[in-house]
């Protein structure tokens, strides 16, 4: 179980051994815990804001490499039912994204038409703020990895392999301002679903 009192570095393929439903519900626990959630990404829809098909594509994935159990099925419902802290009142959530995300084609067309429809509805949600980065502006920093900042007191960020957790103050401060310089840059509201509607046409339009 991922243990969020210290700082830690954990395999995957040690924390999935048993399968990745565990790591749902520990990650429910500390989004149930914090008041504010800041989320950057660089390459995926964060995981409070994916449909399950979506979520199914990006947890079998790893199920080969890492999982030592098939249990996407109950990972994909964990991840689901983590959701319902969106709606909870008092929580905030703040999520920026690159225009990447939204035209990544990580699933079939079908399941990505799916995933940007559920972002505009859920970027109107109150306890939402949600911003993408578009590809013509000038990135204060390198966006290398995504990552989440609870409270600014501890950073998840999760590589390839394994899982890490920060909780020294000058780190969890450094993230911060990296996340506020990405935040910075982003465009919110219409002009954010402007975005992803242009996406969502773009993968409906014809390859020529």
């Amino acid at each position: 179980m991922w243990c969020w009192a210290k700082e830690q570095y954990v395999e995957f393929r040690r924390l999935f051994r048993a399968g990745q439903q565990a790591f749902q519900h520990s990650l429910a626990e500390v989004e149930a815990a914090a008041t504010t959630t800041l989320n950057f990404e660089n390459a995926l829809v964060p995981g409070l804001l994916q449909t399950a098909e979506y979520a199914r594509a990006m947890l079998s994935e790893r199920l080969e490499d890492l999982a030592g159990v098939d249990d996407v099925d109950e990972a994909v419902a964990a991840r689901m039912q983590r959701q319902q802290v969106l709606y909870r009142t008092g929580k905030r959530f703040h999520f920026v994204v690159t225009e990447a995300v939204l035209r990544y084609r990580l699933s079939v067309p079908e399941v990505m038409a799916g995933q940007l429809d559920r972002l505009v509805t859920l970027s109107t949600l109150t306890t939402i703020r949600f911003g993408v980065i578009p590809f013509h502006v000038q990135l204060p920093v390198f966006p290398l990895h995504g990552f989440f900042v609870y409270d600014q007191q501890a950073v998840h960020v999760e590589h390839f392999t394994a899982a890490l957790k920060l909780t020294q103050p000058a780190e969890v401060a450094a993230y911060g301002k990296i996340f506020g310089q990405l935040a910075g840059v982003a465009e919110y509201g219409a002009r954010a679903r402007s975005l992803i509607t242009r996406a969502l046409a773009d993968l409906a339009a014809p390859v020529e």
